[in-house]
């Protein structure tokens, strides 16, 4: 059983992305510039398998040997630790039988009986594995510099490593379409970052397409899409520092908050047509279901 968990309070800026990708610890707070915003995260980075039957996740603890990733059932019983330290990203292979995941900057493979642990990377830091559920390649983000990341393919044994965009980040599959789609970030006239444009790339013809650009006040820094049929998902840090989660329509028309509650790292389920996410707002922390409109919200873990 988990221990209780201490509130981790971390600042949310414009440089949020050098938080979350250090590859080091959720449980610091670093001294940049504003906005600020207090919030929880104790589970987070859900991740369905194919039937909707389980998830992983990730769980921080001020007792190290609890942290790692987990994976428990929807209902919330049978929570098992697969991966112990800290490691980010679990994702399930297409037959759930595996999760590849993030570790001290690589990405690796173990099957969820906890065998077969295999290192997918070597060079740089790399984060954010998608599994295509019908190609078997693994999508991923990789830095050489810590600062710029790049959105790669590989085979799921770790071969034919390939980048695909030389600037992006959270690459998510399109499942059956043979696409992805990714954020990748949006520059003004003068060649600051505003916001993020979200990409979709065809694997055929080696295509990109700009779905939309999102920024103002309420979209600073964008995370996390998924694609849920006639809606994408994903989550937006604010001018307050603060982050919530949104659908739009798969043309980047008519976004729609789902979350009123800080809500972070969200996963969409076809099997049950369930959003998976982590409730961020403060004293909170832990991973919940809603429905893909944002109602009927249930606790998760606790």
């Amino acid at each position: 059983m988990k221990c209780p968990i201490s509130i981790l309070i971390i600042i949310f800026s414009n440089f949020t992305f050098a938080i979350l990708l250090g590859g080091c610890t959720e449980n610091t707070t670093d001294p940049s510039d504003p906005p600020v915003a207090g919030y929880t995260q104790v589970d987070f980075e859900p991740s369905w398998s194919s039937d909707a039957g389980r998830i992983a996740y990730v769980h921080s603890d001020i007792d190290n040997k609890y942290t790692g990733i987990y994976i428990i059932n929807s209902g919330g019983t049978n929570e098992r630790i697969i991966v112990s330290d800290f490691a980010r990203c679990p994702c399930w292979s297409p037959d759930d039988q595996w999760i590849a995941f993030s570790q001290f900057n690589n990405i690796y493979k173990i099957k969820i009986n906890i065998d077969s642990l295999t290192q997918l990377t070597s060079d740089g830091k790399n984060f954010f594995p998608a599994w295509s559920m019908d190609s078997g390649l693994i999508a991923y983000s990789n830095s050489m510099n810590s600062i710029d990341y790049s959105i790669m393919l590989m085979n799921s044994d770790g071969t034919q490593k390939r980048i695909i965009d030389g600037n992006g980040n959270y690459p998510a599959w399109i499942n059956g379409s043979g696409s992805l789609i990714y954020f990748k970030p949006a520059k003004d006239i003068s060649g600051s970052q505003n916001g993020d444009t979200l990409v979709r790339y065809f694997l055929t013809g080696n295509i990109k397409q700009a779905v939309t650009v999102l920024n103002g006040s309420e979209h600073l820094v964008n995370m996390y899409p998924v694609f849920a049929g006639d809606r994408f998902i994903f989550c937006s840090s604010d001018s307050t520092g603060s982050v919530y989660i949104y659908s739009m329509d798969t043309d980047g028309n008519n976004i729609l908050k789902l979350t009123s509650g800080q809500g972070y790292s969200p996963d969409f389920s076809f099997a049950n047509k369930k959003i998976v996410y982590t409730n961020r707002s403060l004293g909170n922390g832990r991973i919940w279901i809603m429905d893909k409109n944002g109602d009927n919200k249930t606790q998760v873990t606790f």
